[in-house]
This record gives C-alpha cells, structure tokens and sequence, in this order.
C-alpha cells in the first residue's frame, strides 16, 4: 500500500519528453515511438541521429530511455551536455529535476525546478516535481495548493497533449485524495485516460495510471486489465510490471509476483518500486533477511524514500525483537531521521504498518496506521487500513468508525466497502457471552449452533488447551458464525470479514484475537464444526504467546496437530505419490503453501507436512520439543535460531533429518502404490510393450489399457499371454476375469481369479474383484477373508475398511462392525451418519458411555440434525443423567416435532428425573399432537390422577 503514488523516472521520462516543445517532424516521432514500445536501445539511435536539428529532444529522448533501463548517471550526462549549449532549458531542467528527484538528490531537484520555473512557470513538469517536493518535506499546505493548480490549468486551458493530461490527472487524483473528492476517480478513469488514449492510443501511461488507481481500491479485475493494456503497448513497460507485482503481493499471488518483478528488474535493475515489490514478497513469506537485504539496495538508489525506509524500520523492529520506536532502537535513530526531513511523514509510518501486516504483526501494524493518520491526515489509505485491522483485532466499534471515515472519502475502496457490509450483517446477529468468550451468531439460523459451540469452548477447548499450551488469553476470545444474508452465502460474509474480499479458502481464520467462521448450517456439506473452532482457538494462544511472531507453518502444525485426528488416507495417498518425487516443501517455502498455494493439493501438502514436522520434533527431540520452538519465537528468535537454541541443530541438518523422517514413513505406509510402468501413457505403453514382448507386468499393464478402451480381444489375447508367463500375474488375471464377465460367465470368472490370487504375495486389483463378487454372491466367509487380508496388507488404505464395514453390517457381526466404523469415524470428522451408527450400536449393547460419545461427535458434524439430539439423549438418560437428557430431547423436538416417539422419551426422562409436571406438560402437547399414540393418553391419565391424589 501506498501513501501516494511516485513515478518512476522511466515514467517521468516520457512525461517529460512529451512536454518538450518539439517540432513535429517526422524523426521525433519515429523515436519517440520506439522509446514508448520500449525498444529503448534502438530509441537511443535514433534520437542521437536527430542531434543536430533537434539537439534538446535528443539529449531528452537519450535520457529517458537510459533511464528506463537504469542507466541514471549516463541520462544525467546526456542532459547535462545538452545544458552546456542551453542552459536555461526549462525541458532540459525539468527532465534533470526528475532524475535527481526519484534519486533522493533533493539540493539539485530543487536547484533544476527552480531554474526551470524561472524560465517558464507554467511548466507541468517542473511544477509536479516541485508540488511533490513540497509534500516530502512536510510543506503540505504548499503541495495542496500545488495539485490544485493542475485541475484549475486543466479547467481554463484547452489541454490536448496527451503528456499534460496524464500529469494532470496524476495531480487532480492526489488532489481528490487530500480532499475527500471521490467523483474525481470516476471523472479520471471513466473520462480522462481514456480521452488520453483517444488522443494517442499507443499512450501507455494513461493505462497504466488507471490501473495504479484501480490497484488503490483493491478492484483488481480492473487493476489487471488496464496494466495488461500497458503491457500490451509496450513489454518492456518496467513500472507497469512493477504495478502488476504490486497487485500480485497485495493478494498473496506470489509466484506471479516474483515473475514481474525480475522482469521489471532485467528491464531497469535500478527500479524502485520493482525493489520494493520484491522486499514485499519477502516478508509475505517471513524471509526478513532477504526482504532487509532488498531494501537496503533500495535504499542506495534513494536513501530517503518513505517507502522503502518505512518498510525496512519495520521489519527492523521484527528481527531486533523490540517497538519500532523502542529507545536507541535502529528503527526509531530511521525515524529520527525521516521526522527531521518530513514532520508530515505519513508515508513512512503507513509503509511500516503494511510491512508488519504483512507478517502478521498485527497490533503493531495498527499502532503504526494510527501515527499514519496522526502525521498525515490527508493521506487516504490508513484510516481504511487502521479500520482493517481492528476488524482484525476484535475491536469492531473503533474499526466502524474509521472504516466509515475512509468510506466517506473514499467509497470505491472494495475492503473498505465490504468490511463495512460485515458490521452491518453483525449489527442483526445475537450475542452469546461466557466466561471466555464473545460468540456473535445469526439468532434465527445458528442460535443452536452458537449454544453448542460456546459450551463446547468452554467446557473441553479452553481447559485443554490453556493447560497443554502454558498461556491464557487476555480478555474474552470473539467467535464470529456468519450464514446466509443479503443474497451473499456464510462463507462470503466469513471472507470478506477476514480480508475484505471474498476468496478466503477455509471454513474458518483467525488473526489472533478474534475468530470467523462460515456456518456450517449454511455449506453444500456441513463440516465438524467441533474441529475447526479448537483449531483455530489454537491459533489465538499461539499468535498471543509469541507476541504475533510465530511463524504460519508453526502455528498450523500445533492447530492440526491438537486436533486429535489420525492422518487422513488422503494425505498418505499424496505423501505416496509426492514424497519419492521430490514434491516436498521446506522451512523455506512452506508458508507459501497455505498464504497462496499452487494447487489444492500443495495447500493440503502444507498442512500435512507441518504436522509432520512437529510429530518429527516430538519424536526426536522429545515431549518437550513443541514448547521450545514456540518459547524461542516468543523470545523472538527466527526459526533458524529457534533450532538452533531448541535442539542444538542447524536448520539444514534439521531438514535432511526431517526428510529422511517422512521418507521412512512413506516406505512404511502400507498403502496400494502405481509403478512407474502404470503410470505410462497408452501410445508409451504400446511402445515398451513391443520393446520388451515377454514382459508379463507390461502385457498386463497394456492389457488393461485395451479393456478400458473396450478393445477386448486384444485385451484377452496379452492378459492369456502375461498369465502363461507369471500364473499369479494379478492384473492380468482381472482382465481375463472381466472379459469373462462381459460375456456373462461368471463362475470362469471366479476361477481365473482364484487361481490367481496369492494369499502370501497379494495383489491389491484380483483379491479386491474376488472379495467383491464373493460379496454380491452372498458368500460371506471367503469376502471376509480376502477383505480381512487386504486390510491387513494394506493397512493405510481405508477402501478395505470400508468393505468390511459393508460386509459386517450385511452380517450382522456388531462388535467387528463397531471397531471398524470407529476406525472409519477417525479418518473422516465430518461423515454424520459413521457417528450415528456408532451411537445406534453402541445403544443396542446398553454401552451407554460409548453412545454418549458418539451422539456428541454426531452433533458436531451436524448439530442441526435432530435425530443425534435424540441418540445422545437416550444415552444420557442410561448414564442416568437426566437434566442433560431433557435439554437434548429438547433440542431434537426443537428441529423436528413430527416425532411423537422423541416427545414420549422426553416424558420418561422428566419421570426418572422427578419431575412428575415436567411429564404431564409434555404428555399434553403430546396426546394434542398425536392422540392415538400409544401408552400416552393413559400414562397421562394416571400422571393426572396421581398429581389430585397428591394435592388431597
């Protein structure tokens, strides 16, 4: 983010050549054309051809392009020649007042502007320097005034030069930032780019201006679509590459970001804003060595540029540990520094807040924001980044008023819009206060849930997890469950909550102080919500503990891993097939995997590796392990030294034990694996067939290949052919098998197999085909043995629990039934009906403990399902415990009251609890109901008579 925007000089370049009063000849034009295609070498040719007739737009055209490619110093000695001939050349001083400018030379900006306004006042140029002068030194009166004279130039003068308006509307929009005039952005990119672009369509800059506005109000559709226009006029355009990398880190799509950026740096290796792109995706990936490194070659070509010393102060204070404007700190000596220069130094303090947002330092980023608006309250982006993050930080009175403060000014920001729209959804919602914790709900459709969750909170997740971390929070944790309002779904209110856009990838976030959650009332399929919120609850210790400092890898490790949940098959299936691949990530690059991953599959590989990496610590170095690193990043150590401290080990050491840790894990999951053969293209496998004839694992493989395509005679002629050479070849005889299917003979079928599989060596595709048609011919015995088998050899491989889970509860085998649907129940959180069987079984056999537990996992995969209200209230009414038993009957009414047979258990509860009128009332409503139901009219009868016989 930007307190304003600054051209690079590539930019003021061609501003400043299109300024200069050139005769138009056809010469000029022809490298004035190359220069704004970005053909910057043949450019210079051709304006050192035009030397002698044209020797200012020469040494002009000269300048500009050796700037556009870094060449500062050979630019500045082009203009200086030029000077020597013409030394009162307001185009030749201005251009020259440009270079030193962007450079931070502030004694020969001001000596250049000021000779050149001196020969010619209304120089636009000169003048635009000298207004941004004004507003780097804290002259803020003078520079408004400044910006002014360019909208007043643009009213009174008939302005067609495509060059005057693009300056102009670079002033007109700082303008209507000082001043709230949020039509003006309508007015410059509906109107006066675009009227640029009508004037000279090959005019780069106007597009590029627009896209640099739409980047200021997060549209990013549009921010994309006008700089891919500049892009289109000219490729080697370095600030619009520079611009589209800025877009790419303020949504976190790195990779992308890192492609422009080392293109606008092969471009121009002096670029500015390309410099601080790059120091920008540093610390997006907590790589703050890298980023200070960045910043400081930033630094050499302009050491007082807000921007840059902004964000290197910041990132400073995370690395030394300490306040950025702690005593002797270096950040505050910066500071210092700045302050000196500029007392209105605005930018500078919002660049730090940005860069401690960036690595999630998040109070501190506020408290930086907040001198932003203090220095320099003209300046449009904090208070709207202020309000941002205290959304973030739960303080959502504060962040409404200076959200709506930025909206007034500035209603086209789309985060500040939306965040907006998030307090007034919540201004509806109920809320639900413990002891622990704030939870804000939609009343009508997650009243339920919300009750749910905040006992859950505070009877299990609060306990545990303070005693097992060691912290208590300060003050009440904010849960937030956002469902369906206003035509937006849940999960785009839990979205734009958190970021104020809607593309957020999870069902639930959290910034350390505060917690979103979409309902799971309101997805395609609800979630267990019970592990999402502990998960996240993880979070608000650990972000609190370390002081916001630990790093996103670590805190997700100790989230998935206090779930509690076994790894699920389909990290072992990607582990499988990515570990021996080499498609793993590091300490290096992890967090990219959860901020901005390539795939979902690398999102679900950066989970997976994290807890790796922590059940790799607690197994090497011991119980202990997990609280040292988090102790070394609350001491503020980064993780190189946190290992350094924690386990005496170097982080490359720490790596390759790591990986060789995975790997052994890997060969030992006991899990189906493709060979390399079978992941062969067809036309590849045709051809090492004919390679290798006699072969049988490729027969078989090509065999396969041909009953898929329903070629099946040449199918059974290479299966026929792999079998004479390897009888136990198990794929070739599932193709056999099958084609003997097709044709409908299916005890040839069952024999082929029979012989073929092995029960020493199996193989996973013919013991499977035999299970399964055992299984459809109800021979139940050998089913169970082969599935027993396959689940035995392949014991990570859940598909062979599932099949006996089939078959046990196809013969009535409960107590096998049960031990398989708990192992199935582990792997998947959100499977209800798993849960609810369970809890059936568990009934059936008076295992009322047991049945307890899973109506409650039932209820966290969907507390809305009345029918897991009713399971847990049966088992709590055999424990015996019969005030909870009457709540969940309750509750099971609650959602379904077409059932007469819950509202009779609901009766016996109140008897067994004692509470005679507690029955009676509910055996009223039941008999008004339902008065044929048996039993209840007659039980409340005698209920009735009882009760007089009492009252006599």
């Amino acid at each position: 983010m930007h307190g304003c925007w600054l051209p690079s000089p590539a930019l003021l370049a061609v501003a400043g050549w299109l300024l200069a009063t050139v005769a138009a000849a056809a010469e000029p034009d022809a490298a004035q054309k190359l220069l704004l295609t970005g053909k910057y070498e043949e450019a210079i040719e051709a304006f050192q051809e035009l030397a002698d007739d044209h020797p200012k737009a020469s040494a002009i055209g000269v300048a500009q392009a050796r700037a556009a490619m870094g060449q500062d110093d050979r630019a500045l000695e082009a203009l200086d020649a030029a000077l020597k001939k013409s030394p009162d050349a307001a185009d030749l001083l201005a251009e020259k007042a440009s270079l030193h400018f962007q450079h931070g030379q502030i004694d020969q900006a001001d000596a250049a502007v000021a000779a050149a306004l001196k020969k010619a006042p209304n120089h636009l140029l000169a003048r635009w320097i000298q207004a941004e002068r004004w507003r780097t030194s804290g002259k803020l009166d003078e520079a408004d005034k400044a910006y002014k004279s360019f909208v007043d130039y643009y009213n009174e003068q008939d302005v067609t030069r495509p060059e005057e308006l693009c300056l102009i509307g670079r002033a007109a929009a700082q303008y209507a930032r000082w001043h709230g005039l949020s039509e003006q952005f309508t007015f410059l990119v509906n109107e006066l780019f675009p009227e640029v672009l009508q004037l000279d369509p090959a005019y780069w800059p106007a597009t590029y201006e627009a896209g640099v506005l739409f980047i200021e109000k997060y549209n990013d559709a549009e921010a994309n679509k006008h700089l891919e226009s500049a892009l289109e006029l000219n490729p080697a355009a370095a600030d619009a590459h520079a611009a589209m990398a800025r877009l790419g880190v303020q949504n976190y799509q790195l990779e992308g970001a890192r492609r422009h950026i080392d293109r606008a740096l092969e471009i121009n290796p002096r670029h500015l804003g390309a410099l601080q792109s790059r120091a920008d995706a540093h610390m997006a990936n907590f790589e703050l060595a890298d980023a200070i490194e960045t910043l400081e070659a930033a630094r050499a070509i302009n050491p007082i540029d807000e921007e840059t010393l902004g964000r290197l102060a910041a990132v400073w204070s995370v690395v030394d540990g300490v306040d950025l404007l702690a005593k002797d700190s270096r950040g505050a000596k910066l500071a210092a520094e700045v302050e000196a220069r500029n007392p209105h130094c605005g930018t500078f303090y919002l660049q730090a807040g940005a860069a401690l947002d960036l690595t999630r330092h998040y109070p501190a980023a506020a408290k930086y924001y907040e001198l932003a608006v203090a220095r320099m309250p003209q300046l449009i982006e904090p208070r709207g980044m202020l309000g941002m993050m205290y959304m973030r930080l739960g303080d959502e009175a504060q962040a409404r008023k200076l959200l709506s403060e930025s909206f007034e000014v500035d209603p086209f920001n789309v985060r500040v819009s939306n965040s907006l729209k998030v307090l007034e959804v919540l201004d509806d919602y109920a809320v639900l206060e413990t002891e622990h914790f704030i939870i804000k709900f939609d009343r009508v459709k997650d009243g339920l849930l919300a009750k749910y969750v905040a006992r859950y909170l505070e009877d299990e997740v609060y306990p545990q997890l303070t005693k097992q971390f060691g912290f208590k929070p300060e003050g009440k944790s904010l849960f937030e469950i956002f469902n369906r309002a206003r035509n937006t779904r849940g999960h785009g209110w839990f979205s734009a909550r958190m970021v104020g856009l809607p593309y957020v990838g999870t069902v639930g976030a959290c910034a350390g102080k505060m917690v979103a959650l979409a309902s799971p009332n309101d997805m395609p399929s609800p979630y267990n919500w019970a592990r999402v919120v502990k998960h996240e609850f993880v979070h608000v210790l650990n972000l609190q503990q370390s002081k916001f400092n630990i790093p996103h890898w670590y805190t997700e490790a100790l989230a998935v891993e206090s779930e509690g949940y076994p790894r699920q098959p389909s990290w072992n299936e990607m582990l499988v097939a990515r570990v021996p691949a080499g498609k793993m990530f590091n300490l290096e690059n992890i967090n990219l995997g959860f901020v901005r991953p390539k795939s979902g599959e690398d999102w679900q590989m950066a989970y997976c590796q994290a807890q790796l990496y922590a059940q790799y610590m607690l197994k090497t170095y011991g119980d202990e392990a997990l609280a040292k690193m988090l102790n070394c990043y609350a001491d503020n150590l980064n993780t190189r030294d946190a290992l350094k401290r924690s386990f005496n080990v170097d982080q490359a050491d720490f790596e390759r034990g790591y990986r060789k840790y995975v790997e052994e894990l890997v060969e030992q999951l006991s899990i189906e694996r493709e060979k390399p053969s079978e992941s062969m293209k067809f036309a590849d496998l045709v051809r090492a067939q004919k390679e290798k004839p006699d072969d049988p694992a490729l027969a078989a493989r090509l065999a396969s290949a041909y009953f898929e395509r329903k070629n099946y005679p040449d199918a059974r002629k290479l299966a026929e052919q792999a079998m004479k050479a390897d009888p136990h070849n198990g794929r070739a005889a599932v193709v056999l098998a099958r084609v003997r299917m097709v044709i409908g003979e299916d005890e040839a079928a069952k024999e082929l197999l029979l012989k073929a599989v092995d029960e020493k060596q199996p193989e996973p595709v013919s013991l499977r085909l035999l299970a399964d048609m055992h299984y459809k011919n109800s021979d139940y015995e050998p089913a169970r043995q082969l599935y027993e088998l396959g689940a035995k050899t392949w014991a990570d491989d859940v598909q062979w629990t599932k099949a006996l889970a089939r078959l046990y509860l196809k013969t009535g085998e409960k107590k096998r039934l049960f031990t398989t649907l708990e192992r199935l129940a582990s792997f998947d959180a959100d499977d209800l009906l798993l849960r609810k069987k369970l809890a059936y079984l568990a009934l059936e056999e008076e295992n009322y403990a047991a049945a307890a537990r899973w109506g409650r996992e039932a209820l966290y995969a969907n507390v809305q399902d009345g029918d897991s209200h009713r399971l847990l209230a049966d088992a709590l009414v055999g424990q015996r415990k019969f005030k909870d038993a009457i709540e969940e009957f309750q509750a099971a009414i609650s959602l379904d009251e077409k059932q007469p047979a819950w509202r009779f258990s609901l009766a016996d509860a109140y008897l067994q609890g004692g509470d005679t009128a507690g029955a009676i009332e509910t055996l009223e409503r039941l008999v008004a109901i339902a008065p044929e139901y048996p039993g209840a009219a007659q039980l409340l009868e005698a209920l009735r008579e009882e009760q007089k016989a009492k009252n006599k």
